[in-house]
């Protein structure tokens, strides 16, 4: 009996050894491929399961025009499009961006809804760690991560008026043509969702052929905070970083939006009745923090026009859209979205300080003057970002596997 058993046992412990082996292998070894990688390596859709081997990775042509394909038709109900460089933005840029991940990691667990956070990654510099590389991206599913990566030689050949190292319209360009959500909002790396937005999201009050605007306190209040700028401590908890952007009761699942506004470049003393028309200053101040609308929406006015890192393209854009194209305008108080704090640094750089203030928007409303892209030249559609570098990355988040 003793001796049967030996028999039986030997050859098991020699299998179960081998298994365990190459399973050890296959794990340590990224060139040894699982049958799920290979799956996703020859579908349409390449999604990385592990972004800890992404430099090892080589991805073909079809691949990489896959993590670009919008699609003809919205796969996800949201994209949250924002434009970042690693350089420690005003201090702490780390901690804030973090913070601004795992926001919309918390509304897409909390909305239900399918969202995709594009980052587009701007420029990075040569020694830092990608954004990939340096935060955590934690897995939901309803949670879909994208990075495009705009490298320096592409940047180096584009306009420039400011010597900017990160181009935010272009950029936020960049994300309105390849996002794939219904909607698409372009905000800031400093920025996190509030309940509003949250339950906004889960009532789906928004509609095609509107620019979504919202109240933010002015950036330069770093004393006696209002509700919509915060200060939060990095990495809190998920009650602490939720909590934090309360801008008022909810009634679940039913939110209301503002009726549609008139914009006007008239001061506030020349307004007749400012409950249902408003100065375009004050109606998109921080308009770079929340600008929202479906995504043909967006291509009506051609995204944000492209100038050379030129500064305020965001207020220019609500001007084109509400006047040249006469797209809708409503504009939500309390917003939906808190402004983390920092220093300001771009008001003290003057060299930065390329923006457009020259323009008169009094001509614009008039339809005397209008400012857009030309058909086709925005977004990169007139570079070709393959030969020049421009990389896609697409996963679903969550620690390695």
């Amino acid at each position: 009996m003793i001796l049967y058993s030996k028999k039986v046992l030997l050859p098991l412990i020699l299998l179960f050894t081998t298994l365990s082996v190459l399973f050890l292998y296959k794990n340590v070894n990224p060139s040894f491929p699982s049958s799920s990688q290979q799956s996703r390596s020859n579908s349409a859709s390449f999604s990385i399961a592990n972004t800890a081997n992404v430099e090892q990775i080589e991805f073909t042509k079809k691949q990489w025009e896959s993590c670009l394909d919008s699609h003809a038709e919205p796969t996800e109900y949201l994209s949250i499009v924002i434009v970042t460089r690693v350089d420690d933005y005003a201090g702490n840029q780390h901690h804030r961006l973090q913070n601004f991940i795992d926001s919309a990691y918390l509304l897409a667990e909390k909305t239900e809804e399918k969202i995709e956070l594009l980052i587009i990654e701007w420029n990075p510099p040569e020694n830092k760690r990608r954004v990939v590389d340096a935060f955590r991206f934690r897995r939901s599913k309803y949670l879909k991560y994208r990075i495009i990566t705009i490298p320096k030689r592409l940047h180096d050949i584009m306009p420039n008026r400011g010597g900017s190292k990160l181009h935010e319209f272009e950029g936020k360009n960049v994300g309105i043509r390849f996002a794939r959500g219904e909607f698409v909002v372009c905000t800031n790396q400093d920025d996190i969702w509030s309940h509003n937005f949250h339950n906004a999201i889960k009532s789906r009050v928004f509609e095609k052929n509107v620019i979504y605007l919202q109240h933010q306190a002015h950036h330069n209040i770093h004393n006696n905070l209002p509700p919509s700028i915060v200060n939060l401590d990095p990495f809190p908890n998920d009650d602490v970083l939720y909590n934090s952007c309360n801008l008022g009761e909810q009634d679940w699942g039913n939110y209301k939006l503002p009726p549609p506004i008139t914009l006007t470049a008239r001061n506030n003393p020349d307004i007749k009745n400012r409950t249902t028309t408003m100065n375009i200053l004050e109606a998109a101040d921080q308009a770079g923090d929340f600008t929202m609308a479906h995504r043909d929406t967006w291509k009506v006015p051609r995204g944000y026009r492209e100038a050379g890192g030129v500064a305020w393209m965001d207020i220019e854009f609500i001007c084109t859209a509400a006047w040249t194209m006469d797209i809708g305008i409503v504009r939500v108080n309390p917003g939906f979205t808190c402004h983390q704090e920092h220093e300001n640094i771009w008001e003290k750089n003057e060299d930065a300080k390329n923006d457009n203030r020259d323009i008169d928007m009094s001509k614009i409303e008039r339809k005397e003057k209008k400012y857009m892209n030309k058909a086709h030249e925005w977004g990169l559609e007139n570079y070709n970002i393959y030969e020049e570098g421009v990389k896609c990355l697409e996963f679903q988040g969550g620690l390695v596997w």
